[in-house]
């Protein structure tokens, strides 16, 4: 609250969707809302998509290359108002759950609304493994986020956090050098690296910590208020 009386913006950066994000709050955050992992900017207040960076039509064609290569794997295609699925496996079914979600079920990607903020690929790891090294070599319109998990990002190439964070501060008239983060997760990376100065929980993720300006407390004990204050000292 004080951040923000003082004139700064603060705001959210998620790899969650429109339809998947449930946690704004007016009292806390006072500039669009950074979605689907850099895939658009969304303004809660007016109700408006700021801006859209994400998959259009163009990519059906490595999609459905996907989906041919890899028939286990679910593939989800997140438009704004309009969520997807193709081959809805067990684990994207959990995902869409967690995300208080119920996609529409289709067979071919053309079926899909566009643009879409981001795809996301379900599945076993080494699936995803094997998905991230098939679209590095034979998908030029599908970027990802890398991972070691069981759900891959998939995003416009270029796109990301760091790309859409900067975005939103020329939008907003702010000087790349008064653009800071706080993030956790191996897909803050590029974010905190694009971020003048960038702050990474006790809790967070090891290659996060890595490219952290500041290590501050864990996220259970106040790491925003922490990276406020050592922002504070260095005005």
């Amino acid at each position: 609250g004080e951040f923000i009386a003082e004139g700064g913006y603060f705001t959210v950066s998620t790899g969650r969707t429109l339809l998947g994000f449930h946690a704004y709050d007016p009292e806390l955050i006072n500039a669009p809302a950074i979605l689907a992992n850099g895939g658009m900017i969304y303004d809660y207040t007016s109700r408006t998509i700021t801006a859209m960076f994400g998959l259009d039509e163009t990519c059906v064609p490595d999609l459905r290359k996907v989906c041919g290569r890899f028939p286990s794997l679910a593939i989800e295609m997140y438009a704004p108002d309009d969520t997807c699925c193709i081959h809805l496996n067990e684990r994207s079914r959990r995902h869409f759950e967690l995300h208080r979600i119920i996609p529409r079920e289709i067979d071919d990607p053309a079926e899909a609304s566009f643009p879409c903020a981001k795809v996301m690929f379900g599945g076993s790891a080494d699936d995803i493994l094997a998905a991230q090294a098939f679209l590095s070599e034979m998908c030029p319109t599908l970027g990802f986020v890398p991972t070691d998990g069981t759900l891959l990002e998939v995003l416009r190439p270029g796109t990301g956090k760091g790309t859409t964070l900067l975005r939103l501060a020329e939008l907003l008239g702010i000087a790349p050098e008064n653009v800071y983060a706080v993030g956790d997760g191996d897909n803050d990376i590029d974010m905190l690296k694009a971020a003048a100065a960038s702050f990474v929980p006790a809790n967070g993720h090891p290659a996060a910590k890595a490219c952290a300006s500041y290590h501050v407390c864990s996220n259970d004990d106040g790491a925003i208020a922490e990276a406020i204050g050592i922002l504070g000292k260095k005005r």
